[in-house]
């Protein structure tokens, strides 16, 4: 899941406007899209045609108007998911019965280990810009090993689903969305274990073992 004030930095600007006028009426809302990669975000429209449970009169969980706004650290901040982890799996189409399948298949035994290995991607490519290069084998050796690996304590916890449009003419399609989440102390336990006990191809060289030992110490300073 900062602005920053200085000339030519990117101002990232939040403009919200929710209509409820009618139960008929869709949502239009401009958003700034969740990425937990360090690229500029960019401002989306969305129009949310149809959601999960508008129909019986429901509103839209705190946890997807806040990741649709802050990301997930944004949810993570919620006082209920401050002592975990969270992740998000999306998926999107025109089948409605095909991502609805997707989202009844979903296991936090078979998916979290890659949304884990995914995000555990994202924060090394934030720190290392060329990983292979800066890391040798160890960075893909440990990226194999949290996508292979069984993640204790992982749950699943809500899933959402929306009908949007991303401009005032396009055609709407489904989008569905996922929550799991893990309690930190234990993903942190187990990355740590993961992390000492990678068994690269071949031997990190002397700078390369240097940048592994360092990082381990600062990674999860904005994971």
């Amino acid at each position: 899941m900062k602005i920053n004030s200085a000339p030519g930095a990117f101002i990232l600007i939040l403009l919200i406007s929710l209509y409820f006028s009618c139960v008929n009426e869709p949502d239009v809302l401009t958003l700034i899209t969740p990425d937990q990669t360090p690229m500029p975000q960019r401002q989306i429209y969305y129009s949310i045609e149809d959601y999960k449970g508008r129909d019986v009169g429901e509103e839209k969980p705190d946890w997807v108007t806040i990741y649709l706004s802050e990301g997930l650290h944004g949810i993570e901040s919620m006082e209920i998911y401050q002592y975990d982890y969270v992740f998000i799996s999306r998926n999107e189409g025109s089948n409605f019965t095909a991502l609805n399948q997707w989202r009844e298949n979903f296991s936090p035994e078979l998916d979290f280990p890659h949304l884990a290995a995914s995000r555990i991607e994202e924060r090394f490519l934030m720190e290392f810009p060329l990983p292979d290069f800066e890391l040798g084998s160890f960075y893909m050796a440990l990226i194999r090993s949290a996508s292979d690996s069984e993640w204790p304590r992982s749950t699943r916890e809500d899933d959402f689903w929306m009908l949007i449009k991303s401009s005032p003419d396009a055609e709407a399609r489904w989008e569905f969305l996922i929550l799991s989440a893990i309690p930190r102390n234990d993903f942190r336990n187990h990355f740590l274990y993961l992390y000492n006990n990678v068994n690269p191809r071949v031997a990190p060289n002397w700078e390369q073992q240097r940048a592994i030992n360092r990082f381990r110490q600062s990674f999860f300073m904005g994971f």
